[in-house]
């Protein structure tokens, strides 16, 4: 749990106390006062105890308190852009930071991902369907842009952006969705000039 702000705190909280059964459970573990823990969890205006009491809380709990511009030493902080894949935009144009998501070390080594030049986008539309569905967060690492056939890429085309599989044919590639519904764009010729690819998309992720 990483957590840098007053409400992140009060929510992580309340988040742990779902976990382990509720307010009265979360009170016994941590040994405190039934109105210092109601408090401390109020939805609309939560009340912390004293900076010696929430640091014996969060220590049992064991979370991990992060300060602006902190990395923890197992993590990467990979930002998550305003940019759209399927939205028209572009990473040049609309690749300021909306947040971060913290990917363990060991895990991007593992699957060879460059964490320091990857970014985070959301997903829009139904073209990668079933397998990325709208609304997904994606991981695209941006170090790895030399199209590959039959790989997923987030890719632009004159004001598109799109994530899309790419299919080699002679002299271009075929966009391609997994979504039989749509139809293969071929990129040929001189349409290769507009033609951009941002990454190489390594994970994605959905909220049930």
């Amino acid at each position: 749990m990483i957590m840098s702000t007053y409400d992140e705190i009060a929510n992580g909280l309340r988040k742990y106390a779902e976990r382990i059964g509720g307010k009265a459970n979360l009170m016994r573990f941590l040994d405190a006062k039934k109105a210092t823990i109601y408090r401390a969890l109020d939805d609309e205006d939560p009340a912390l105890p004293a900076p010696d009491v929430l640091c014996e809380w969060l220590d049992k709990i064991n979370a991990q308190v992060s300060f602006p511009g902190e990395e923890l030493d197992d993590y990467v902080m990979i930002p998550k852009v305003k940019a759209v894949a399927g939205a028209g935009a572009s990473l040049e144009t609309n690749g300021d930071v909306a947040g971060f998501y913290a990917f363990r070390n060991e895990f991007l080594k593992r699957e060879h991902i460059n964490g320091k030049n990857s970014v985070m986008m959301v997903v829009r539309g139904d073209s990668m369907e079933p397998l990325i569905k709208e609304g997904d967060t994606i991981l695209i690492d941006q170090n790895d842009k030399t199209p590959q056939d039959g790989r997923i890429f987030v890719v632009g085309l004159g004001e598109e952006l799109m994530v899309k599989v790419l299919q080699k044919i002679p002299n271009g590639w075929n966009i391609c969705s997994i979504n039989e519904r749509y139809a293969p764009l071929s990129v040929q010729g001189d349409e290769m000039e507009t033609f951009r690819v941002y990454g190489r998309v390594r994970w994605f992720g959905r909220v049930l």
